[in-house]
């Protein structure tokens, strides 16, 4: 049997370690990851073995050669342009005359490759994935087969609500010849997101092997890391090239240990170095070819590369150094931090965790680096929350970290593009807005100022100028202090995930130019498109009611200061009697001022422009629930046919409402782009628009004539009950495979999260994308039933957990 082993990775994640080498030439205990993975190829017996190549092919070439001094031939494919998993493989179809195995030379695994091809050939199967369990499903392919390991469902990378077990794809493949006619030569093309669904819609033998022995992929610094520490605990079965002079601790040829050095251990030295006196070695530390311990050092689970000079009494707390460093005397390296090839740090120095050091760089003595140097990338888990980037002001949205997202956003999606930038009225987020603005135009994207405003009104804005998009910085207000960053394409709905993860990877990495004096861009001021939205969107609601009674409604309003000068004239358009009132100025609690008003409605509108809260004329606060469903009834009155997006966990009801009114809900999931999306007449959504939704009210109450308490009355009895349940995210993904194994013949819908239908209502299982909690909603005929089925399934979820 032959092998490809897939070796073009750029391991942009891992720069600075990857800046002058291929990903699968990164090295663990001092050899690169790709000798591993040939000597496990050449363990199960495989020496004719393709090695397809991208980036920097000459140092794969110039390390291993023919294969000679691995006992393999190697034969090796160069990509003049990426051409995707596939057509990287295609370009060996000569070579693979048979059963051959697809792998990668950037992740470490000690896979029983026999018993997988036994599995295969078993099963007589087109192409089988070797599988494995991970806590972090994420940034993989899940996989789910069945009983008898045929593949039955597959979905690449998906966010949290999409993952449905913690079983992925590893990368590794066995394949029948006769699937690469199925590639076009010379053209991308992606095993996971074009050949294999293709084969699962087919039902064309794709098969997956769950693999009990090690993998992990060096996608990131911390992977990286911790794939060397479970090499030093045995947690991989390899041949590490050194001599255990006791349990985990490994020595090479021609070391020069000190007798007052001290190595704690678990740790590997490799061929060449020098301990000097006095310097302990802690826990978990690499030291590669070559390198210098000058006395009193100090190191704990760091990694050091070849040739670096670390001079006396530097101190490295985990830290990863690449090669030819010279750290100057007294100089400390904090957790995290990692240094490019060929820098000095000089004397006494102090690099704090995380930072980053790309090559060739001189930093001075007695210096202190707080962010990275050139480029770098950041410890957070993520960038983007679930409405766009957010967190407490001034401390962690800072003005320098805005300024460095604009940048990262301009020059990674807007060069030479016009974005829209837009505040709500803070004093903070005004002082954002300026430090976004000279960022964007640094990069050469040209910038409109909306000024002060609500983001369904920068939304409108963008449709309307023919923006490439906008970013509007909001405020959630003094009850939980938390600024976001909401960013939007030219429809003026949420950017994609792919965008997101572009931006964040440019963030991180700070991998982005500047733009020339001449290609800056251009600023203009347009303040006016608050106005403009308020008075648009009041001019269509009074064009619909014109012949309604809406003259006789008297309606309550409580809104911030800054925003009642805009509803006045709202309200003015539509001839309604609106009494504006403030919480601070209200002596009564709004549902009883409104009452005792007399008012037709109550509403509390909050400064997202979002977020609105009806009152009965009675004086009762509307369900949130209930609100949600009266608020697509008024939608679908006002719009016959139309076509809406609806959360997955939104009431059951909806649907029978839409049926009789010859309208369509598509179920979505929760996301705001995916409901807006689905809305097809429109951008706008009660849902997401306070002054949209307050509009498609009044002209509901205008047209039925019928007070609010009653027209809620009239909709149909449901009951929804919800619970949260704390779960680590480790675990995440083993209880969601939990979960579908344990309702395999329930009715279930994988929209988002895991649906399951029973005879009495629905559950719907939502694990969080922001916090390690499961979400879980269940709608039935009453609260009983509704709470009976969350208790069953949070039940079973702590017994998982367990």
């Amino acid at each position: 049997m032959k092998a490809v082993i897939m070796a073009g990775g750029k391991g942009t994640r891992l720069r600075p370690l990857t800046c002058h080498l291929p990903k699968p030439m990164v090295p663990l205990l001092g050899r690169p990851c790709m000798a591993y993975i040939i000597e496990l190829l050449h363990k199960h017996g495989i020496q004719d073995i393709a090695v397809t190549m991208q980036y920097k092919p000459e140092v794969i070439r110039d390390y291993f050669g023919d294969g000679e001094a691995f006992d393999v031939n190697l034969h090796y494919f160069e990509e003049m342009s990426p051409l995707g998993t596939a057509g990287s493989v295609k370009q060996a179809h000569e070579f693979l005359n048979d059963t051959f195995v697809v792998i990668s030379g950037d992740a470490l695994t000690d896979f029983d490759l026999e018993q997988a091809l036994a599995f295969h050939k078993e099963k007589q199967a087109k192409a089988t994935l070797l599988l494995t369990r991970v806590p972090h499903p994420l940034e993989y392919g899940v996989v789910m087969t069945d009983q008898n390991g045929l593949i039955t469902r597959f979905l690449e990378k998906p966010s949290w609500g999409e993952v449905f077990s913690d079983t992925v794809n590893t990368g590794i493949y066995i394949m029948e010849p006769e699937l690469l006619e199925r590639v076009p030569p010379g053209q991308e093309f992606d095993f996971s997101q074009q050949l294999f669904p293709a084969l699962l819609q087919e039902n064309r033998g794709l098969y997956g092997y769950v693999s009990s022995g090690y993998w992990m992929d060096i996608g990131n610094l911390q992977q990286y890391r911790q794939t060397q520490f479970d090499m030093l605990d045995g947690k991989v079965q390899l041949h590490i090239h050194g001599t255990q002079i006791r349990p985990r601790v490994y020595i090479a040829d021609d070391v020069e240990t000190s007798d007052t050095a001290r190595v704690v251990g678990p740790a590997f030295i490799g061929k060449g170095s020098k301990i000097e006196d006095g310097v302990e070695l802690g826990e978990y530390c690499i030291v590669g070819e070559n390198n210098r311990l000058s006395k009193g050092s100090k190191l704990t689970r760091s990694v050091l590369w070849d040739h670096n000079h670390i001079a006396p009494h530097n101190e490295l707390d985990g830290s990863t150094l690449t090669s030819r460093i010279v750290c100057k005397e007294a100089s400390y390296l904090g957790e995290g931090s990692v240094v490019g090839n060929h820098v000095i740090i000089g004397e006494k120095s102090r690099i704090e965790p995380h930072v980053k050091i790309w090559p060739h760089k001189q930093i001075r003595d007695k210096s202190r680096l707080h962010t990275s140097h050139i480029w770098g990338e950041h410890a957070a888990k993520t960038l983007f929350k679930t409405r766009g980037v957010s967190g407490l002001p001034n401390l962690e949205l800072t003005p320098e970290m805005t300024a460095k997202f604009g940048t990262a956003y301009g020059a990674t999606l807007a060069i030479g593009k016009t974005l829209t930038v837009s505040c709500a009225p803070h004093t903070f987020t005004r002082l954002l807005k300026r430090a976004l603005t000279a960022s964007l135009q640094s990069v050469g994207t040209h910038v409109i100022d909306l000024g002060d405003c609500l983001a369904p009104a920068a939304s409108f804005a963008i449709r309307h100028l023919g923006a490439a998009g906008g970013i509007h910085l909001d405020w959630s207000g003094k009850e939980n202090e938390r600024c976001l960053l909401a960013c939007m394409d030219a429809e003026g709905l949420p950017i994609t995930r792919s965008a997101e993860r572009k931006v964040e990877n440019s963030f991180w990495q700070e991998d982005y130019g500047r733009a020339s004096m001449e290609h800056l861009g251009s600023y203009k001021d347009e303040t006016h498109w608050f106005q403009t939205y308020v008075r648009t969107l009041s001019e269509e609601i009074a064009d619909e009611g014109e012949k309604l009674p809406l003259s006789t409604m008297r309606i309550v309003i409580e809104a911030s200061p800054w925003l009642q000068p805009y509803l006045v004239p709202f309200f003015e358009k539509l001839g309604l009697e609106a009494i504006h009132v403030t919480a601070a100025n209200n002596q009564e609690p709004l549902p009883l001022f409104t009452s005792l008003a007399g008012a037709n409605l109550g509403l509390r509108m909050l400064d997202d422009g979002r977020t609105l809260q009806l009152v009965t004329e009675k004086g009762e606060l509307v369900d949130t629930d209930l609100q949600t469903v009266f608020l697509y009834l008024c939608y679908l009155h006002s719009r016959p046919g139309a076509t809406i997006g609806a959360p997955v966990s939104a009431p059951e009801l909806l649907e029978s409402m839409a049926e009789g009114l010859g309208a369509t809900i598509i179920r979505t999931k929760e996301w705001e782009r995916s409901i807006l999306e689905a809305t097809e007449q429109t951008r706008m959504h009660p849902l997401f628009d306070s002054l949209f939704a307050i509009g498609l009210v009044v002209l509901h109450l205008g047209r039925t004539g019928l007070p609010l308490s009653e027209l809620l009355s009239l909709i149909p009895s449901f009951y929804l009950h919800r619970e949260q349940i704390d779960c680590p995210w480790d675990a995440k993904g083993e209880v969601m495979r939990s979960m579908m194994n344990k309702a395999k013949d329930t009715p279930v819908d994988l929209v988002d999260g895991i649906k399951f239908y029973h005879e009495n209502g629905w559950i719907l299982l939502l694990p969080d994308s922001e916090d390690p909690v499961f979400r879980l909603v269940a709608q039935s005929q009453n609260p009983a039933l509704a709470e009976e089925l969350v208790h069953s399934y949070r039940d079973h979820i702590l017994n998982v957990l367990q």
